[in-house]
């Protein structure tokens, strides 16, 4: 149990985040701070894989025992289960930490299983269209018949006063039912440890066997130690069905395909030769905190309790025996699966770890990239961020690279009120970011939105990929420049300008964080990307021209979301996430205003000199949005790509000799490092086959 005055001391950390999250000036006035609290959790555990793609929507009804409260719900697009949650929130600031006793977790349950009844009845036939909680209620019975597990969680900023896990209903509404308490403890441990997982607790003792059989090796004093056993197919299964995604350690699960893409050779084997499943896989390796050994039925000693367990190795083998037990009926008491445990000593748990998992997957290769918060990328970037002060001198922006990073540094820095103060002064909350924020930051800027919607494991997944391809192998001593950081600050702030202006508008009744994030991609693929960063770090703000251009523009947007939405017949949710929706939303005529126009940076000056000339030959009119941004779109094209694109395009036989003939002299110009630069009708005739280029997936934004 922590320190009290610990416990304390974050609680109302939280409710200072809360205070600034809600209050206007920090963009988002229309949110209450029950489901600010809500939002800050989901996306916790959206990051630490307990969650994916959490959507935060209040809804409330009714009285007495016919009550029922949810504050948001999330749909996994890979598995079958529906999570539901509800938030009790006692707001601030607070003189001691408060409690949650039994009879108000059992009251909080009981009106999400009631919610939950009400929504597979057809609760959105009496709510108000266009009305978010309408939305969920809607998705949720479309979703009758398809999950085959509901978890329901409690989100408190309360201390439990008793522990009480498991002891609820087996099953509601005719599906398996699973009940978790996150109090503000429970979310301290996970802010604080810095971990990208949430540690699990499993328990052995119910197998056949009183716990697992296993071969000890004992030696080794390096933090770790190894022991061998053989996991039965139906151990497996059972764990997934119960924690999901959540028992593979964050590097495996960004490699844990879709449905259609996992190993159909595992499967194959599993349905028609089980007996061979052992012989034929290599096996999965667990890493554990501590492994609880004790006296098994038979007299020996085993395995009874794997505490803080994470698969780091057979990710794809865990999910496959899951699916083929769920989905082809498989049988599985002849599966066995060989596994290697590891025990980490807990201090140096997020060191050991992903090299376990860097050298142990063979099946699903993990590779330097995905060390997430260590990987050389993230760690050149917080020293950078410690070191650049904003234009005025007065404050940095702090980088959050491992969770919880920040107020571990303010704790050490901030050890009288005096320095507690310095340090806010110089790191302001409203100026911290998260490794997850920067993905969302940057892909909404290259243009993926739908990848954004698709939730902070998936994009963050997508995000080091493209560090990877852009950047290559990078040094040991690697850090972004200067400029580099602030146009990484750059993308920051215009995302959350817009986000706050988003949530300003009345019209805007649903998924304001969705249309913030098309809103952001659209307006930087409508200009090309040509938006000045750098005047935007200097402002520590974005212009009051493209502050309007966001506002005209997001009510819009939203409209013709909910349109393609109806139009396709596919529910809102699944439209959000979807690339041809993307590909839609590319054909509103949104314009650029002309005093945004003015303020979009040209390529560069030998690019205005090229424009200039060109605006001033033939009928000397002054050249179009269009024009400027075919030519940057052009230049942002490097001459790999460029070929890749002119190839695919020859093959295609779409294009005319024309076309063709422009885009192998652009080819050219790029391989020579553009020291010669397309005019407006080259680009003209570049643009139109890198646009189908990408939207044929050969070319990545």
């Amino acid at each position: 149990m922590p320190d009290p005055s610990e416990l304390l001391t974050f609680l109302n950390e939280i409710e200072n985040d809360i205070t600034a999250d809600v209050q206007p000036n920090a963009g988002n006035p229309a949110d209450f701070r029950e489901l600010a609290f809500s939002r800050m959790l989901a996306d916790e555990l959206d990051a630490a894989g307990v969650l994916e793609s959490p959507v935060v929507c209040h809804c409330e009804h009714g009285k007495s025992t016919a009550a029922f409260k949810v504050s948001g719900y999330g749909v996994p697009d890979e598995d079958s289960r529906l999570d539901l949650f509800l938030t009790i929130y006692n707001a601030g600031p607070h003189s001691e930490v408060p409690t949650l006793n039994a009879s108000e977790i059992d009251t909080s349950f009981n009106k999400l299983e009631r919610f939950l009844g009400r929504a597979l009845d057809g609760l959105h036939e009496e709510l108000e269209p266009a009305l978010p909680e309408r939305y969920m209620a809607e998705r949720i019975q479309q979703l009758q018949g398809k999950f085959d597990r509901v978890n329901f969680f409690l989100f408190t900023n309360s201390r439990l006063a008793v522990r009480r896990e498991k002891q609820r209903k087996a099953e509601i509404q005719g599906v398996p039912a699973a009940y978790e308490v996150w109090d503000i403890e429970r979310f301290r441990r996970l802010r604080e440890s810095g971990a990208g997982y949430e540690a699990l607790t499993v328990d052995l003792r119910t197998q056949p066997d009183g716990g697992l059989p296993c071969v000890r090796l004992d030696a080794g004093d390096e933090g770790y130690r190894t022991c061998v056993a053989i996991f039965p197919g139906s151990l497996l299964r059972d764990l997934y069905d119960e924690h999901g995604s959540r028992l593979l350690e964050l590097n495996v699960r960004s490699y844990l395909q879709a449905k259609g893409k996992i190993n159909m050779g595992i499967l194959d084997t599993l349905r028609n030769d089980p007996a061979d499943f052992m012989a034929y896989n290599n096996g999965i390796t667990v890493v554990a905190e501590k492994i609880v050994f004790g006296q098994l039925k038979d007299g020996t000693r085993g395995i009874l309790e794997l505490q803080g367990m994470q698969i780091v190795n057979g990710g794809q083998t865990t999910a496959s025996i899951h699916r083929a037990a769920k989905e082809f009926e498989a049988d599985l008491s002849k599966v066995y699966v060989q596994g290697k445990i590891v025990t980490v000593d807990p201090t140096r748990f997020n060191e050991v770890v992903p090299l376990i998992s860097r050298y142990a997957n063979s099946q699903n290769k993990v590779t330097d990239t995905d060390l997430q918060a260590n990987h050389r990328f993230h760690v050149g970037l917080d020293l950078v961020a410690k070191r650049e002060w904003t234009p005025d001198q007065t404050s940095k922006w702090f980088y959050e690279r491992a969770r919880g990073s920040y107020q571990t540094a303010r704790n050490r820095e901030g050890t009288t009120e005096g320095l507690k103060k310095k340090f806010d002064r110089e790191f302001p909350s409203h100026q911290r970011f998260s490794k997850e924020d920067l993905a969302k930051f940057v892909n909404c800027w290259r243009g993926l939105p739908y990848v954004v919607n698709r939730g902070g494991q998936k994009n963050f997944t997508e995000f080091m990929t493209f560090i990877k391809k852009e950047l290559g192998e990078l040094p040991e001593n690697w850090m972004p420049t200067s400029e580099e950081f602030k146009q990484y600050i750059g993308k920051a702030i215009l995302f959350r300008d817009v986000q706050r202006i988003v949530k300003a508008q009345e019209s805007i009744t649903a998924y304001r964080i969705n249309v913030t994030n098309y809103t952001v991609s659209l307006l930087a693929d409508k200009t090309a990307r040509r938006i000045d960063l750098d005047a935007i770090w200097k402002r520590q703000a974005i212009s009051p021209a493209l502050a309007n251009t966001a506002s005209l523009w997001s009510p819009v947007i939203f409209k013709a979301l909910l349109d393609y939405s109806q139009s396709q017949t596919v529910h809102i949710d699944n439209i959000l996430k979807s690339q041809a929706t993307w590909e839609h939303m590319l054909s509103l005529d949104l314009q650029i205003n002309h005093a945004s126009e003015k303020e979009l940076r040209q390529s560069s000056a030998t690019t205005a000199s090229v424009l200039r000339d060109a605006a001033t030959s033939g009928n000397g009119q002054e050249l179009s949005t269009r024009d400027h941004n075919n030519v940057a779109r052009c230049l942002e094209v490097d001459a790999a790509n460029w070929l890749a694109g002119v190839n695919w395009a020859r093959q295609s036989g779409k294009f005319s000799d024309l076309t063709m003939n422009v885009a192998a002299t652009l080819a050219g110009y790029a391989a020579q490092g553009w020291t010669r630069m397309p005019s407006p009708k080259q680009a003209k005739h570049g643009a139109a086959i890198i646009e189908a280029a990408r939207s044929a997936g050969i070319l990545t934004r």
